[in-house]
């Protein structure tokens, strides 16, 4: 008897310490470089890119996070601003004072190619297609049909930080008036351009599916715009007295730099859940990038800048939908899961059946009002949601 109740007190002191160990969201941090000269990371599926200037020149590095393999490209010249998609990435490069050239190289077959030269700005890949800032406006390369080509071009404006989604590219435009910019958008399959944003303060924009946020100093200090294409419909993110720049977008999660605590963190933002989460406060974070729930920033928590990943883990939200919640006995009923962020599934159906699938079907045999929930889990935590269903 001794024996058992030891055992128990030992199971209830382990479930206290995993309810406390998973009671709310976070950023799981890890540091990818020591020398304290990483900058600009670029991050997609497992691989996070970024410039280095550890032995001399800067140069372009790569870390595939699965294998701890981490490969670096020549520092002959001064590389900078890389860009990943797939097993491409694209940089500046500069071998001469006034001679700038963008590179892509191919991590399957290790060829590296010569893509634009001239005085370009950040270099983007989405695809088959790499886009670069000019002082002629933005410029399209087709990895495919080896085509260059100009769009934006409006006599005495500028652009630059441009992105791109699909067939939408997206940048900042400034006429001649000083401190004047807008967020335009270009369609490649139209040909079509449009204008987003109308503040005459927007920048740094970012594209994912039909979503795209920018900063917006239009009150006084950056905030955190997004403008739904499907809508038109435009929503303001953030609403501190402190400023949020450089916002990078990826399905629902976003995220961007905010120096509310006093100091430059990464904050981390579920458009679906609306939870909110952000990085370490012990020093400076900026220049996040995003791919899935994985992120990367040039960290200065050391008192020089290296480059940090993270992965965001959110508190799951249950939902579900039942395909009918009335009917005669003998109901059979599909239970389709629509929750976010859950991983596993525990439904009660109110008549003393359960079940752990994802999208159950269940038969009700008696009349009666039945209380239907669904617990969703994931390692942060668990959520709750319930239905009612009446067998007649």
């Amino acid at each position: 008897m001794k024996i058992n109740t030891i055992l128990q007190s030992a199971a209830l002191i382990l479930l206290l310490v995993l309810i406390s160990s998973i009671a709310s969201a976070s950023i799981t941090e890890t540091r990818i470089t020591t020398c304290g000269n990483g900058t600009n990371p670029a991050i997609y599926d497992n691989n996070v890119v970024w410039q280095d200037a550890c032995n001399g020149n800067s140069a372009i590095y790569v870390l595939d996070t699965s294998t701890n393999k981490e490969t670096k490209f020549t520092d002959e010249s001064t590389q900078f601003n890389p860009s990943i998609y797939s097993n491409r990435i694209v940089w500046n490069e500069y071998p001469g004072i006034n001679a700038g050239t963008i590179y892509m190289y191919n991590l399957s077959n290790h060829k590296e190619t010569s893509l634009f030269s001239g005085d370009l700005d950040i270099p983007i890949i989405y695809g088959n297609i790499a886009i670069v800032n000019s002082e002629v406006g933005v410029l399209i390369y087709d990895l495919c049909t080896k085509q260059k080509t100009q769009i934006y071009d409006h006599a005495g404006w500028s652009t630059s930080n441009p992105a791109i989604y699909g067939n939408d590219i997206v940048w900042e435009g400034h006429p001649d008036e000083d401190g004047i910019s807008d967020i335009y958008m270009y369609d490649l399959s139209t040909r079509k351009e449009s204008k987003i944003s109308n503040s005459g303060k927007a920048s740094n924009p970012s594209i994912y599916g039909n979503k795209i946020v920018w900063a917006d100093e239009r009150n006084g200090n950056y905030d955190i715009y997004m403008c739904d294409l499907s809508t038109k419909r435009e929503t303001q993110i953030t609403t501190n007295s402190s400023d949020s720049i450089n916002p990078v977008i990826y399905g629902d999660n976003l995220v961007w730099q905010d120096n509310q605590n006093g100091n430059w963190n990464i904050y981390a933002f579920n458009l679906v859940t609306h939870q909110e989460i952000h990085t370490t406060e012990k020093a400076d974070q900026v220049d996040p990038a995003i791919y899935s729930n994985k992120i990367a920033w040039t960290d200065y928590r050391s008192g020089k800048p290296d480059i940090y990943k993270g992965i965001i883990s959110y508190l799951p939200v249950a939902s579900f939908i039942a395909s009918s919640t009335h009917g005669k006995h003998s109901l059979n009923v599909q239970f389709t899961d629509k929750s976010t962020d859950a991983y596993y599934w525990h439904w009660k159906f109110g008549d003393g059946s359960t079940s752990t699938l994802k999208n159950p079907l269940h038969k009700y045999t008696k009349t009666g009002k039945y209380t239907v929930s669904l617990k969703a889990t994931n390692a942060m935590g668990c959520n709750t949601k319930t239905k009612s269903i009446t067998v007649t």
